[in-house]
């Protein structure tokens, strides 16, 4: 009941922070511990994140160990403790209520900490602002992630370094699956209240996209214009197979009992692509030739989720 009782009043300090994300975007996110092979991915990710200022606040959010710290000697923002839930898992809902709390961003980034993103977001971003912002259209912006094993730090603000990612990428890369979805962007006066998902667990991504469509939101593919790199990493932090994490373990599923359904085609397919700085509609035709074309990537997330731990 102590534990319960401080970590009420860490979230409750939240909900009173002052403002302090003022860019034009606010990119937040809910970071695991910083220990072990997280804490070099992490901060691959969050760094990559920060080189992209001043068009991007980088807010950090949770309670568990490095997170703070890691925002103090970084310069990212630091957001205080979330809600959990009674496994002790962080509640993406209360993420995206802080985020919502301290940043006067017109567009706010949720992306998941494990994720590289280079310039082309921002100019992703940039474009997408330009539409949709001046005529107050709403619109959830998501992409393809490229697969990669990245085994050391990367200096952002090296040039040699970061040819040397772009050029593992390109040789060692794997396009995954439209199912997996590793960023979501909206704008400010959406998501406003989402249902208590727990983070890192199955379903809640696709109730994002779902909810988007049955909102009459445009859902746009940013694939043709983002490269999003997922740093490959096993799944000992969830204390269960990634099968469990994602399909079949209680969080799991109350996240699907939450979202009314697995929402998997719903859930991953959109309607409009940017593409060479334009929003573009994407027809019936050439979306049923994506589903398609993306069953090899699917069946080959299945196999993983059968096996991996």
């Amino acid at each position: 009941m102590a534990q319960v009782s401080r970590q009420q009043e860490q979230t409750d300090r939240a909900a009173g922070l002052r403002t302090v994300c003022h860019a034009p975007v606010t990119l937040f996110a809910l970071p695991k511990p910083f220990t072990g092979q997280a804490q070099r991915i992490q901060a691959n990710a969050i760094s990559s994140w920060l080189r992209l200022r001043p068009a991007v606040d980088v807010l950090l959010l949770g309670g568990e160990e490095g997170i703070e710290e890691f925002a103090e000697q970084s310069g990212a923002f630091y957001g205080g403790n979330v809600r959990r839930n009674e496994h002790g898992t962080p509640l993406v809902s209360s993420a995206f209520e802080i985020a919502h709390q301290v940043s006067t961003s017109p567009i706010l980034v949720y992306c998941n900490a494990d994720v590289i993103l280079d310039r082309g977001f921002v100019r992703a971003l940039e474009q997408l602002s330009e539409h949709f912002l001046d005529n107050g259209n709403d619109f959830l912006a998501i992409g393809q992630r490229t697969d990669l094993k990245v085994e050391q730090l990367v200096d952002f603000a090296n040039a040699h370094d970061v040819e040397a990612l772009k050029d593992h990428c390109k040789q060692s890369g794997q396009l995954s699956s439209a199912v997996c979805k590793e960023y979501f962007a909206f704008r400010r006066t959406q998501y406003r209240s989402i249902p208590p998902f727990a983070v890192g667990r199955g379903n809640w991504d696709n109730w994002m996209v779902a909810h988007a469509h049955r909102s009459n939101f445009q859902v746009i593919d940013l694939t043709p214009a983002v490269l999003a790199i997922h740093q490959s990493h096993d799944y000992t932090h969830a204390l269960s197979s990634r099968m469990a994490c994602y399909v079949n373990g209680d969080e799991a599923r109350e996240n699907q009992r939450l979202a009314g359904g697995r929402n998997l085609l719903s859930g991953s397919t959109c309607s409009h692509e940017l593409r060479d700085g334009m929003v573009k509609p994407i027809g019936l035709l050439k979306r049923t030739c994506r589903t398609i074309g993306d069953i090899p990537r699917f069946s080959k997330l299945l196999v993983q989720l059968l096996v991996q731990k």
